[in-house]
């Protein structure tokens, strides 16, 4: 645990303090990037030099499912299928993802929207 305080204690420059954990954290597992909606809290200027990036959530589940959309879009719809309360279709899976701010995530899934 003292190495994670001392990187903690070694990061500087972001614009909330209470954010040097995250990045501490990242450093620790040797992450490529930080999920996070708060990109304005985890600056290129400060990240880029420790190898580091911020996406959001929408870009990242994005970037996944380009990586393998036969198997994104096959866990996507194994977890809409096991939905109860309420059911979903395929279609209001994508308008409630949609309405979450996933745009990207849904632009990514449209073309599978028959597998979903």
């Amino acid at each position: 645990m003292g190495d994670f305080k001392a990187m903690i204690g070694a990061v500087a420059g972001l614009p909330d303090g209470n954010d040097r954990h995250v990045v501490a954290a990242a450093l620790k597992t040797s992450a490529a990037v930080i999920v996070t909606d708060n990109l304005r809290d985890f600056p290129k200027a400060v990240l880029t030099p420790l190898n580091l990036e911020a996406r959001s959530a929408d870009a990242f589940i994005a970037d996944t499912i380009a990586l393998d959309p036969g198997r994104a879009v096959a866990a996507i719809r194994k977890m809409r299928v096991r939905l109860k309360r309420p059911e979903k279709t395929a279609d209001t899976l994508l308008l409630d993802m949609e309405a979450a701010g996933l745009t990207k995530t849904v632009d990514a899934l449209k073309p599978h929207v028959l597998s979903l």
